[in-house]
């Protein structure tokens, strides 16, 4: 009986400890980003990241908790987790026969930049559609780039 008090005891002592420490919410700690109502109107993100679960974090990581100084994470956070050009090429392989593949064009081959025509916080574009806007516009033979 007695040890089963002071478990209580204890598991009380803890709980009370962690509200006392935790209580305030997440938004007081320094360097956290807090993702409100706001950012998400103002930064908002594309479908398939948020159904992971995004967040600024994930591809700001370090660049401090004003979203509004955070600057492009480059290929290199894109292919953080896309892998890299060549895999990308290599998922799209069944257009290149026409060389139709964004990621392996007959122009460039596979060295685009990501931001030269996906965005995340703003409508991505489609460069191709610069030289070959009836293709695209007919949907030919690309649909909207993501």
């Amino acid at each position: 009986m007695k040890t089963k008090k002071t478990l209580i005891l204890t598991g009380f002592f803890l709980i009370f400890s962690a509200i006392l420490l935790f209580g305030n919410s997440i938004e007081t700690i320094p360097g956290q980003i807090v993702v409100n109502p706001e950012v998400k109107k103002k930064f908002p993100i594309k479908s398939h990241h948020a159904e992971l679960s995004f967040n600024c974090v994930h591809c700001h990581e370090g660049q401090g908790d004003d979203p509004e100084k955070f600057k492009t994470p480059g290929d290199e956070g894109c292919l953080s987790c896309h892998k890299d050009k060549q895999y990308l090429a290599n998922r799209l392989k069944f257009m290149d026969p026409l060389k139709f593949s964004p990621h392996n064009s007959i122009h460039d081959g596979p060295t685009l930049y990501c931001d030269e025509c996906h965005n995340e916080h703003k409508p991505s574009i489609n460069m191709c559609s610069e030289c070959h806007e009836h293709e695209i516009n007919d949907k030919l033979w690309m649909k909207a780039t993501p």
